[in-house]
Protein backbone atom coordinates (compact mmCIF):
# COMPACT_ATOMS: atom_id res chain seq x y z
CA UNK A 1 0.00 0.00 0.00
CA UNK A 2 1.55 3.65 -0.80
CA UNK A 3 2.48 5.54 1.61
CA UNK A 4 1.12 9.72 1.33
CA UNK A 5 3.77 11.58 1.69
CA UNK A 6 1.55 14.65 0.77
CA UNK A 7 -1.76 16.25 2.50
CA UNK A 8 -2.72 17.21 -1.40
CA UNK A 9 -4.79 14.91 -3.13
CA UNK A 10 -3.79 13.64 -6.81
CA UNK A 11 -7.45 14.30 -8.76
CA UNK A 12 -7.22 13.83 -12.38
CA UNK A 13 -9.14 15.94 -14.95
CA UNK A 14 -12.38 13.64 -15.08
CA UNK A 15 -12.46 13.11 -11.36
CA UNK A 16 -12.39 17.32 -10.62
CA UNK A 17 -14.72 17.67 -13.54
CA UNK A 18 -17.30 14.80 -11.83
CA UNK A 19 -16.82 16.86 -8.38
CA UNK A 20 -17.41 20.25 -9.80
CA UNK A 21 -20.44 18.86 -11.54
CA UNK A 22 -21.98 17.80 -8.10
CA UNK A 23 -20.78 20.98 -6.21
CA UNK A 24 -22.92 22.47 -9.16
CA UNK A 25 -26.04 20.43 -8.51
CA UNK A 26 -25.79 20.88 -4.95
CA UNK A 27 -25.72 24.33 -4.85
CA UNK A 28 -28.29 24.45 -7.48
CA UNK A 29 -30.78 22.28 -5.31
CA UNK A 30 -30.13 24.52 -2.20
CA UNK A 31 -30.99 27.37 -4.01
CA UNK A 32 -34.24 26.06 -5.53
CA UNK A 33 -35.47 24.45 -1.89
CA UNK A 34 -35.03 27.62 -0.10
CA UNK A 35 -37.11 29.41 -3.04
CA UNK A 36 -39.52 26.27 -2.57
CA UNK A 37 -39.57 26.87 1.39
CA UNK A 38 -40.46 31.26 1.05
CA UNK A 39 -43.12 30.19 -1.31
CA UNK A 40 -44.63 27.82 0.56
CA UNK A 41 -47.32 28.77 3.43
CA UNK A 42 -48.12 24.90 4.28
CA UNK A 43 -45.77 25.05 7.68
CA UNK A 44 -44.72 21.31 7.24
CA UNK A 45 -44.26 21.77 3.64
CA UNK A 46 -42.00 25.02 4.25
CA UNK A 47 -39.84 23.02 6.85
CA UNK A 48 -39.62 20.35 4.98
CA UNK A 49 -38.38 22.57 1.72
CA UNK A 50 -35.99 24.60 4.30
CA UNK A 51 -34.60 21.79 5.55
CA UNK A 52 -33.93 19.84 2.50
CA UNK A 53 -32.08 23.24 1.36
CA UNK A 54 -29.54 22.84 4.63
CA UNK A 55 -28.83 19.44 3.61
CA UNK A 56 -27.96 20.79 0.22
CA UNK A 57 -25.83 23.44 1.04
CA UNK A 58 -23.96 21.02 3.81
CA UNK A 59 -23.41 18.74 0.72
CA UNK A 60 -22.18 21.25 -0.82
CA UNK A 61 -20.03 22.54 2.12
CA UNK A 62 -18.49 19.31 3.09
CA UNK A 63 -17.16 18.56 -0.77
CA UNK A 64 -15.53 22.04 -0.98
CA UNK A 65 -13.74 21.19 2.26
CA UNK A 66 -12.47 17.89 1.39
CA UNK A 67 -11.45 19.38 -1.32
CA UNK A 68 -9.41 22.43 0.47
CA UNK A 69 -8.17 19.68 2.76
Amino acid sequence: MPVETDKKKDLDYKTLLIIQEQLNHEILLYKKYLNYSHMCYDAELKNICYNSSQKHKKNFEKILSYLRE
